[in-house]
């Protein structure tokens, strides 16, 4: 955790001390919270929606065309019960946590509502590695997930003044569990707010 800690501070003195040399560079941090599935998977006889939480920080770079880089840290739940569980039909939390780096394509309107200004539609890669699992009773433990997982992120984004208001939906590429039966993947809803400068 203290390296995660070092590495947001580092990034975070990065982008801000570009933003001073760079008029179309933004710099912020955002928090929210996310709802995670896992696709059908042979290996999953049931499993339910999740309520978990993100949070990192960004750098804008553009203003109506801009590429935006990321980096969170993201917590992932789901309720399953597996066919490979020691105790059969028993349903337990998995909660996996990441370190996050989208890549974000995007424009932005010149939009100005009394609520809301400037929408911004958004698009893009990311990579997700796999910090840790929590302890769980269905016997799955770190080394029987994919450590890194590839997705496709897209989203609208809606900012009033410094705060952004940002609604995403990640489409994971690579199956949840390693094992060469699973073709299950994770989908995620996250809504997230935070400043930006």
């Amino acid at each position: 955790m203290k390296r995660i800690t070092l590495l947001t501070l580092l990034l975070i003195s990065y982008f801000t001390a570009a933003a001073q040399d760079q008029p179309n560079l933004t710099v912020g941090a955002k928090a929210g919270i996310n709802l995670y599935s896992i696709s059908s998977d042979a290996l999953v006889e049931d499993d339910d929606v999740g309520l978990s939480y993100e949070f990192g920080i960004y750098g804008r770079i553009g203003d109506r065309l801009f590429v935006q880089p990321e980096l969170h840290f993201v917590s992932h739940k789901t309720h399953l019960i597996t066919l490979t569980q020691p105790t059969p039909g028993e349903r337990d939390a998995i909660t996996v946590r990441y370190l996050r780096l989208p890549v974000l394509l995007g424009y932005r309107t010149d939009y100005d509502g009394r609520l809301a200004s400037r929408v911004r539609f958004m698009a893009g890669p990311s990579i997700s590695y796999a910090v840790s699992v929590a302890d769980n009773n269905l016997n799955i433990q770190r080394n029987d997930i994919h450590n890194a997982q590839f997705a496709l992120n897209g989203g609208v984004g809606f900012e009033l003044w410094i705060l952004h208001l940002d609604l995403m939906y990640n489409h994971y590429l690579t199956s949840f569990f390693n094992d060469g039966r699973s073709e299950g993947k994770g989908r995620a809803f996250s809504i997230t707010a935070g400043l930006g400068f």
